[in-house]
Order: structure tokens, then C-alpha cells, then sequence
């Protein structure tokens, strides 16, 4: 299983750039591959909830964990409490985690085994938990414009791997060897 992403809406999302449509992105092209897919986050209250909602549940996004709310984002113990009521899960993606995601991700990573992406930007206390965590996540920035969603495909195909088994190295290895075939 995979938890892709803590889905934040946010007003600057309203064009589709900001982080909560690359959540989307990646937990889609994820869950495009076969692989059980989760999302994590916050939805606002209202139609347009009910309609990122039902894109994802259509994409074979699952979102049980997913919180109505019209807070700014997810709270650490919340995540926590989604990681424990997805016990499967192999891998979290954090898409623009704060210190208290990362803390919590980790904190998880440390029980399950299963290994942490973080896709940046992350800020000076995130980025100091990913340094010291042992083994360390896999963090990961992402371009400033994106219009084709292909960092989404990357991420989505890596942690795919990473789903499936394989270590991190040759995940990594893997996904980029796929990426420069299909570029030549």
C-alpha cells in the first residue's frame, strides 16, 4: 500500500500548481500503476470537496482517511492516527511537509519498516529530522512549473517500486533508467 501525499488545499491551489494538486498527481499516476493507493489530508467542506473526493475515489484513489474540514492542512496526530489505521502501508509520500509531518512520518517508518519520501520544499526543522533520521527518507524538490504533472510520474513511479519491494537504491535506479527510455 501506498500513502501518497497529505492533501492541503490551499487558495493558491485554485490554478492547480500548488501542493495539493501535486498530491493529487502523484496518488493518481500511482494508483494508474495497479498499486493500492491512499491519500492522506484534508478536503474542504462544500461541492468542491465532493468533487476532488469523487476524482480521486474515480482514479482508484482511496481517501478514507481524508478529513472534511476548512483547516489550512492535516495535524501530526491525525496522520498518525491514518498510518495507524492503514497498518499495510509501505510508503509515505509527504508532499511540502511541515517538522511535525516528517516527525510523525518517521516515527511510523520506524514500526512499519516501510521507507519515507519527502517531496520539498521543506523548511529548516524538516529538513533537520530528515538529516538525522536513520535510514534517512528520500527527499526529492520539485521543478517550479510542472504543466505535464512529469515529476508526479516520478515520484508515483518510485514510490511504486519502493511499494513493490525493492530496495531504495535500486528503485531509484530503476525509475530513472525508465525515464531515460522513454526519452531517447
Amino acid at each position: 500500500m501506498i500513502v501518497v501525499g497529505i492533501l492541503e488545499p490551499r487558495p493558491s491551489d485554485a490554478n492547480g500548481d500548488g501542493p495539493s494538486a501535486l498530491a493529487s498527481a502523484i496518488s493518481r499516476r500511482a494508483a494508474a500503476t495497479g498499486a493500492r493507493t491512499e491519500i492522506v489530508g484534508v478536503a474542504p467542506i462544500g461541492t468542491a470537496g465532493d468533487r476532488l473526493l469523487a476524482g480521486l475515489a474515480a482514479a482508484g484513489v482511496g481517501h478514507a482517511t481524508v478529513i472534511r474540514s476548512g483547516a489550512a492542512g492535516i495535524e501530526a496526530a491525525d496522520l498518525d492516527l491514518a498510518l495507524r489505521y492503514l497498518p499495510d502501508v509501505r510508503v509515505v509520500a509527504l508532499v511540502a511537509p511541515s517538522a511535525a509531518l516528517v516527525e510523525a512520518a518517521l516515527a511510523a517508518s520506524a514500526w512499519s519498516g516501510g521507507p519515507v519520501l519527502l517531496i520539498g520544499p521543506l523548511d529548516a526543522d524538516a529538513a533537520r529530522l530528515a538529516e538525522a533520521a536513520e535510514p534517512a527518507p528520500i527527499v526529492l524538490e520539485p521543478p517550479a512549473h510542472d504543466p505535464d504533472d512529469a515529476f508526479a510520474g516520478v515520484v508515483a513511479a518510485l514510490a511504486t517500486r519502493l511499494d513493490a519491494g525493492e530496495d531504495p537504491a535500486g528503485a531509484w535506479h530503476s525509475t530513472v533508467s525508465h525515464l531515460a527510455l522513454e526519452l531517447t
